[in-house]
Parts: C-alpha cells; sequence; structure tokens
C-alpha cells in the first residue's frame, strides 16, 4: 500500500502544472481536534491515573480533476500528569510518556459517488443514522475509532465506500493493519486480536434506508486462522411530534473462531443479540435496552469500542452467557436557565455470565454512569467546545465477597477549523 500511495504522488505534481491547481489548493482544507483528558480510575487492587493534552491536525487538499484528494493527519499526546506505577489509563502509555504518530496519510480516488481510499486512514466515520435522538453505540460496528480517549484508532488499507442506490451504501476492503490508541506504530490485524500471525481484515457492509427514520445495516468480517463476526441492527424512529419521538432498535452478533483457531488454540462460536427503546420528548430522553450473549464465549471485539447498546462507562455487558439489562436518562436543563447543560445517568446489571473454556460462574455486574455536560454556543468565543465531567462505579458481586471500582474523567473537546 506504500508503493500504491508514492506511485501517485507525481499525478498530484502534474496535477498543479496542468493548470488544475486552483481546485486542488483552493479546496484544501485542515483543521485541529483539540482535547484534554484527566482519568482516574481505582480498580480493587490499584489506582490508574493520568493526564494528558493532545488531539491531533488533520489536511486534506481538493480534488484535482474532480477525482483525486491527498489527505493526512498527526495524532499525539503529552503529559500534564502521570504519576509513576499508575498507568494503563490509555490517556498516555503504559510508562505515563507522551506519543505522536501519524496516523492518517491517505490518497482518496472518487469517481461520481464511489470512493477509495488507500493506505492510513480512519474507519467507521460514514454509517448514515437518524438526527436528533440519543447516540447509542460509539462505534457502530466491528470496524471503527474506539474514539474513547485522546486519540482513535486508525488503519492502514483499501477500502472503498459510495452508493448503490439512493438509499443504498456500502463499504468493502482489505485492511492491513491498524495503529492502537496509544501507540506509534501499525500492527497486523490478527497480531492485535492475539493470534500469533500476521494477516488482514476482509470486510464488507451494507446500509439501507428504506424510509425516513429506518435504518437497516450488516457486515462481515474475516481474519485468517483468527476471527470471523457476522453483525446486523435495524435502528427505527417515530416522530411523534415536532416535540416528541419513540425509538426501537434491534442488533444481533454471531462470532467464531476462523481456520487454524489461532486465536484461542480451539474452536469457539457465539453471539449476542439485543433490544433497545427510546422516548424523547423536548428536555427530556429516557432509555433502556436488554442484552443475551451466548455460553460459547464472551464476545470479542478487538478493532472497536463494540457496537453494543449496553457498553458502560467500565464494563462490557457481553460475556458468555450473560444476560444483561441497562435504562437510563438525559436532561437537558435548557428551560431551568442552564442553556448547554445537561446530565445523563445510566445503570446496568449483568448476571449469569461464565467462564470461556470452564463455564465457570462470574461475578455479577452492577454499574452507575453519571454525566455532567457544558456545550459552549456557537456564537461564543470557544463555538461547538464541550466539557464533561464524568463519573463511574461497578460493584463485582462473587458471592463470598463484593469488589468496586471507581471511575473519574474529565475532558475538553473542541473541533477548530482553520478555514
Amino acid at each position: 500500500m506504500v508503493a500504491a500511495l508514492a506511485a501517485l504522488l507525481p499525478v498530484a505534481a502534474q496535477a498543479q502544472s496542468a493548470g488544475s491547481s486552483s481546485s486542488f489548493m483552493d479546496g484544501a482544507k485542515a483543521g485541529a481536534q483539540l482535547r484534554s483528558l484527566y482519568f482516574r480510575r481505582d480498580l480493587p487492587a490499584s489506582t490508574q491515573e493520568a493526564w494528558g493534552l493532545g488531539g491531533w491536525v488533520w489536511g486534506k487538499t481538493g480534488y484535482w480533476n474532480d477525482w483525486l484528494q491527498f489527505g493526512g493527519t498527526v495524532y499525539g499526546s503529552a503529559p500534564l500528569y502521570g504519576p509513576d506505577g499508575r498507568g494503563g489509563t490509555n490517556v498516555l502509555t503504559a510508562k505515563q510518556d507522551g506519543y505522536a504518530v501519524v496516523g492518517e496519510a491517505y490518497a482518496k480516488l472518487k469517481y461520481k459517488e464511489q470512493e477509495m481510499t488507500v493506505y492510513r486512514q480512519m474507519i467507521g466515520r460514514n454509517p448514515q443514522k437518524a438526527e436528533g435522538v440519543r447516540g447509542i453505540q460509539t462505534d457502530m460496528n466491528y470496524l471503527g475509532t474506539n474514539d474513547t480517549r485522546m486519540t482513535p484508532y486508525t488503519y492502514e488499507a483499501v477500502m472503498l465506500n459510495g452508493k448503490l442506490a439512493d438509499s443504498l451504501w456500502y463499504q468493502a476492503g482489505y485492511v492491513d493493519g491498524i495503529k492502537d490508541r496509544i501507540s506509534e506504530k501499525f500492527v497486523s490485524m490478527s497480531r492485535f486480536a492475539g493470534a500469533n500471525k500476521d494477516s488482514g481484515l476482509w470486510n464488507a457492509g451494507l446500509q439501507w434506508q428504506p424510509q425516513k427514520d429506518l435504518w437497516v445495516q450488516g457486515s462481515y468480517y474475516s481474519v485468517d486462522d483468527t476471527i470471523r463476526i457476522a453483525y446486523t441492527d435495524v435502528d427505527w424512529v417515530n416522530r411523534i411530534s415536532k416535540e416528541s419521538y419513540y425509538r426501537l432498535a434491534a442488533q444481533y452478533t454471531d462470532q467464531r473462531s476462523a481456520g487454524s483457531n489461532l486465536l484461542t488454540g480451539s474452536e469457539f462460536k457465539t453471539w449476542n443479540g439485543a433490544l433497545y427503546g427510546e422516548y424523547g420528548w423536548q428536555w427530556l430522553q429516557l432509555y433502556g435496552a436488554a442484552g443475551w450473549t451466548g455460553n460459547g464465549a464472551a464476545i470479542r471485539n478487538p478493532y472497536s469500542f463494540g457496537p453494543f447498546y449496553i457498553s458502560q462507562r467500565i464494563k462490557t455487558f457481553s460475556r458468555a452467557g450473560e444476560d444483561a439489562l441497562m435504562a437510563g436518562s438525559t436532561f437537558n436543563l435548557a428551560p431551568l436557565g442552564l442553556t448547554g447543560f445537561s446530565i445523563d445517568f445510566s445503570i446496568a446489571d449483568g448476571r449469569h455470565a461464565i467462564a470461556d473454556g470452564t463455564g465457570a460462574a462470574l461475578p455479577k455486574w452492577r454499574e452507575y454512569d453519571y454525566d455532567f455536560i457544558y456545550r459552549f454556543a456557537k456564537e461564543s468565543a470557544v463555538p461547538g467546545m464541550r466539557l464533561r465531567l464524568r463519573y463511574g462505579t461497578v460493584k463485582e458481586d462473587f458471592g463470598t465477597r463484593t469488589d468496586k471500582t471507581d471511575d473519574l474523567r474529565f475532558d475538553l473537546n473542541w473541533s477548530v477549523n482553520f478555514n
């Protein structure tokens, strides 16, 4: 893929000499995602703690002759506070150091509504979704950004995406490597998942909108001798009035070993299903979900945060055999004169989980999560900046004892366009 990108570079130079530099250069854009995150997690036997400042700076050209574009992004995080012995936050490296890396460096080729992106890129930003409702998934499938700290996953890949019809989108391609959030290096997809082999990931997916506010998607992922994943979901929003709606969604995952079973050393097969409901009215959103995982194994999501409806601040409720419930609410405080402020609260409960392989009973989980959010107005000096205070706590009931984990975070997130 490096060679493929390099082969396209002379074309860019030729574009300017051929008099097509106007759209190529005048259409260029750049910007930054500025972030700061303080993270502290008090585990039963240790503490993880760090504070970082960073984010990313990006740039891209316009399209030469409406078909060729180049772009790149530098990602990084610098330590503001990183006490020794408290690594593991994924805000900084395990040794509490900062990092910087060229996470994106791509050529994008476009023909009408079809695009091909080559080399280093972010994947998972383009699925269509309903507007004016709660974001129920950090990543909408099993190949995404896992953007829950300072910087996201990025990939070395060749990806195709576009429209097959007015209401039908696709994404497909081959992913050779992945860069972890705090890493400066890319590794193969199989090795990142835990297999002792270098293999890439083949993937394909469709997203269909048969009518307004109804979305159906499905995707498939395969890594040789490592893992195969099939995923589908449906998401429907019914607008009762201009001020209220209700929403219903469902998802299903089939996951199993592949080929030589290098991930675990033996064959495995499992599944996960979930239902989600939401009601919104003016300043209030009420939501809830129920999920179930097969006894064969816990669901793995090495290449994204996971599309699960019940992925909480500390725990993801997709252990083998687990039955999970979640309920929550979001309050917009603008009617009280607190424009820009909102509060979110949720509780999740997981039971009947068993250990992979042995079938031994695992502890019951109950997690409580709280978010206090302020967004600056577009007319302010820092338009769109978000400040967020987050607290979560989970209790693990072993029957003979109960362990507790507390999670505290404060983050700043601001998107800035340079032109």
